[in-house]
């Protein structure tokens, strides 16, 4: 309870909740916070990374010009927002990506919280566990139009939603047209053993190692090529009680894959477990060195600045059977309001209505409109005008991220779990321990590190 409400009568909360719960009431409640909230003058602090540009688009006097970033796309927002909210004075604290987590703990230590939070979908569950956010679902009723995959998945707790899913992205095939017609192969295929076949195939026209995932110490290892066929199957990786359930038939059934496309039939080359970069993993589609490469949806504006647009296709992850269900992991950064005490009621709801602006399908088809490569976490937006006007890639991705988009899994310590998961793949693939020991040793060392 904090400090302005009292027992001896209804609070502003309280009256909403009431007035929610009523048919005529329902439409007014936000109506109602929202008045009480602009009837005095506000500053709302927002913490935020400086790759988001929200800063700088608050600083901007006129339109920026379109350069690929968020700036554009940021400074409509803010001006929509400052039409709705005028008397609101917007401040920005800018904090490095990889020190969200920190930021928010040491804040919250030193009762210097921001009124909202932007955190990424890695921490999200150590924040909302930690007691460091708070729960959001009371501020709307329109939770429905969010993936919600990602909703109620790693921007939820207990039952309670933590954080408001901004913008997203997806993982899935690439494949140089023009070796798979070289090779006889018109479509794709969308099953594990399809998929070989066509592999062999091309092959044998001549392409070396026609495949390539990623293997080497790289967070793209779990988060591209173990989760998606780890949840087609039925898997996971971390249990109701946070930890680590590594060791399982699923896994293993998605090792043994991966196993037969490196080790039993050459599809793809062992060298991919010690690739220094990204860069250079990037770059054996780009040079035509493979012919397909499990990738990130935002590679594709790269492929096309530099010429190959024409000639690169996409098509969704293989599954290992056609009746198996459709995955895809989709990350995202996210809106959180830090867990405080002492806070007027009136701020906490002017910071929710905040971040439900800048994460709304109208927010959100701003930044598709200025910035290529985004994708919306409200599926709404996929058909709006924005979207309307993307090319096919993007349309595929739109699609893909809305049908099939699963956030990453909820773990406590997600960088000790990936790294882990990369570790037992790579002494699986290079023969120095079988599937069962090094998904064994991997989830030891997890849980009696964190869940022990």
């Amino acid at each position: 309870m904090s400090t302005n409400e009292s027992t001896s009568g209804p609070t502003r909360r309280s009256v909403l909740k009431g007035m929610a719960a009523t048919g005529a009431g329902a439409a007014l409640a936000s109506g109602f916070g929202i008045r009480m909230a602009s009837a005095q003058a506000n500053t709302l602090k927002v913490m935020s990374t400086p790759d988001f540009k929200f800063a700088d688009a608050l600083a901007a006097t006129e339109e920026p010009e379109m350069d690929g970033t968020y700036l554009r796309a940021a400074w409509h927002i803010l001006q929509n927002w400052k039409e709705k909210h005028p008397e609101v004075t917007l401040e920005f604290d800018e904090v490095p990506w990889d020190q969200v987590t920190q930021n928010v703990i040491l804040a919250a230590q030193a009762g210097t919280e921001n009124d909202v939070v932007m955190v990424n979908d890695l921490n999200i569950p150590k924040l909302s566990r930690g007691g460091f956010l708070m729960p959001i679902d009371q501020f709307s009723s329109d939770w429905d139009d969010y993936n919600q995959n990602l909703l109620r998945g790693i921007a939820s707790y207990d039952g309670n939603i933590y954080a408001l899913p901004w913008m997203t992205d997806c993982r899935h095939e690439y494949y140089r047209k023009s070796l798979y017609s070289a090779a006889g192969i018109s479509d794709p295929a969308s099953t594990w053993d399809g998929f070989v076949e066509q592999m062999k195939t091309i092959k044998e026209s001549g392409v070396e190692t026609p495949y390539s995932f990623f293997a080497s110490n790289s967070v793209h290892t779990p988060t591209m090529s173990l989760l998606a066929p780890l949840w087609m199957l039925g898997g996971n990786v971390i249990d109701a009680e946070g930890r680590a359930v590594l060791n399982s038939d699923e896994m293993a059934e998605v090792f043994a894959f991966y196993n037969r496309l490196m080790n039993e039939e050459g599809i793809a080359s062992p060298d991919l477990i010690s690739l220094p970069n990204s860069g250079a993993f990037n770059d054996l589609l780009a040079s035509s060195k493979v012919a397909a490469q499990k990738n990130g949806a935002w590679v594709w504006s790269a492929l096309e600045a530099d010429g190959h647009g024409d000639d690169i296709g996409f098509f969704r992850t293989p599954r290992p059977s056609e009746d198996a269900p459709d995955a895809t992991l989709s990350g995202f950064w996210a809106f959180e309001l830090p867990a405080r005490t002492g806070v007027d009621d009136a701020q906490q709801e002017l910071a929710a209505e905040f971040a439900l602006h800048v994460t709304s399908a109208e927010s959100q088809n701003l930044v598709v409109a200025h910035i290529g490569g985004q994708l919306p976490t409200r599926p709404s937006v996929n058909s709006m005008s924005a979207a309307l006007a993307k090319d096919d890639a993007w349309r595929f991705q739109a699609s893909y991220a809305a049908d099939a988009g699963r956030g990453m899994p909820p773990a406590a310590d997600s960088g000790l779990l990936f790294d882990q998961m990369t570790t037992a793949f790579q002494r699986y693939l290079s023969g120095q321990q079988s599937a069962q020991d090094a998904l064994t040793a991997a989830e030891n060392n997890y849980n009696s590190q964190v869940a022990g």
